[in-house]
Formats: C-alpha cells, sequence, structure tokens
C-alpha cells in the first residue's frame, strides 16, 4: 500500500484489520475465512473494508506486508539502540535472520495459508512479503540498482524464496515441529557472506547500509 496521509481513525482501521486477519489466520485456512469475518472481528463497517481493500486477498496480502514492514522497523531501531550501526555481513545475516523468525512467530499462520483447494493464499503472501525486494537491496548497498547489475536482484530474491518454500514446505508437514535453529543461522551466516561479496563488487557501494523496509 503506498504510503499516504492517514487519519488516526483510518490508521486504527486499517491495523484492527491487520490483526483480524492474523487472528482468523491462527484459527482456521485462509480459503475458508470470509471478507464479512474479516471485517466484523476487525469492528469495521463493510464499506470501510472496501474503501481499502479489493477482496479478501488484498486484505491477507496488505496484512502481511504491514506485520512485517513494522516489526522488522522495530528491529533495526532495537539493534541499532544497541550497536549504533551493521556492518555490511551483519546487516545482511540479520535481515535473513528476520525472515527465519517471522515464520516462527507466525508459525500457525503461515500453516493456514496453503489448502486443498490451492497455493493462492500462499502465494498472495509471498508476493506482499517480497514486493519491496528490489528497494530493500538497494537500501543494503546505499545505491540504485542498476541494468547490468539485475542478477544481484535476482540472487537476492532467490535466496529469499527459496527460504520461504523451505519453511512452507515444512510446516504444512508438520506445523508443530520448528526448524532447527541453529540450521538455519548457519545457513544465513553462509548467504549473508555471499551477499556482502557480491554488493562490494559494485562501484561505491557504502559500507553502513540503512534499513527502511523490510523485503
Amino acid at each position: 500500500m503506498a504510503k499516504e496521509q492517514v487519519s488516526k481513525r483510518t490508521q486504527n482501521a486499517l491495523k484492527a484489520i491487520e490483526d483480524a486477519v492474523f487472528a482468523l489466520l491462527g484459527e482456521k485456512e485462509f480459503e475458508a475465512v470470509t471478507a464479512q469475518e474479516i471485517y466484523r472481528k476487525a469492528g469495521v463497517n463493510k464499506m470501510t473494508f472496501y474503501k481499502y481493500h479489493n477482496n479478501k486477498y488484498d486484505a491477507l496480502a496488505k496484512a502481511f506486508t504491514s506485520r512485517i514492514n513494522r516489526e522488522y522497523n522495530t528491529a533495526v531501531a532495537k539493534y541499532l539502540s544497541i550497536h549504533e550501526t551493521y556492518d555490511l555481513d551483519e546487516a545482511n545475516y540479520q535481515a535473513l535472520l528476520f525472515v527465519a523468525d517471522f515464520f516462527e512467530r507466525y508459525r500457525v499462520q503461515f500453516s493456514h495459508l496453503a489448502s486443498p483447494s490451492g497455493d493462492l493464499p500462499k502465494d498472495v503472501v509471498f508476493s506482499a512479503l517480497f514486493s519491496n525486494y528490489r528497494r530493500f537491496f538497494s537500501d543494503m548497498i546505499g545505491k540504485e540498482i542498476c541494468e547490468e547489475n539485475e542478477y544481484l536482484v535476482h540472487f537476492v530474491f532467490g535466496a529469499y524464496r527459496s527460504l520461504y518454500e523451505c519453511q512452507m514446505q515444512k510446516l504444512a508437514k508438520d506445523p508443530s515441529d520448528p526448524a532447527p535453529r541453529q540450521d538455519i543461522k548457519k545457513a544465513c551466516r553462509v548467504i549473508a557472506k555471499a551477499f556482502s561479496l557480491l554488493q562490494t563488487a559494485l562501484p561505491n557501494a557504502e559500507e553502513t547500509p540503512t534499513a527502511n523496509s523490510a523485503s
């Protein structure tokens, strides 16, 4: 959702809809959730819901985008309050680890995205979570991605997609069984180092990255 000036009342309504999506997704598969259930649980009327959302899938996408961006920015602020700045390796590692931790925090919700009727909710959430990956990568290296370096964007995107698919497959087999924490951390370290080597190969890449948005 594009950034815009909205009233406090509207912000509260959007947050209530976000919370309702996560609450309902914690109870059952998203295909079984209706738009009416979402706006009733959120305590907003039908007109308000459809003013900002096209349908329940749009609400799903916006809920996950809002939640991951807010929690990512909170995590970045917390880290920087202790460490003052990231070095490049650590910035990449923390970003990857955050994605893995986000899956773990909302394991039940993610497990309810795929259903026997199809993977549309899973695909909607994937697109929402990583719709900003190009801007995210630009933030990390401190410059816009030029055409000749487009392959780097796909490299980063592929790594995040692999992490997402691995987590979803594991959840589909057994939602109660978390992924081995040490294995996840080791994988994130290796990928982060690879990111850093690629990023420092770009001319004029800044050493200290910024983190304005989640991927």
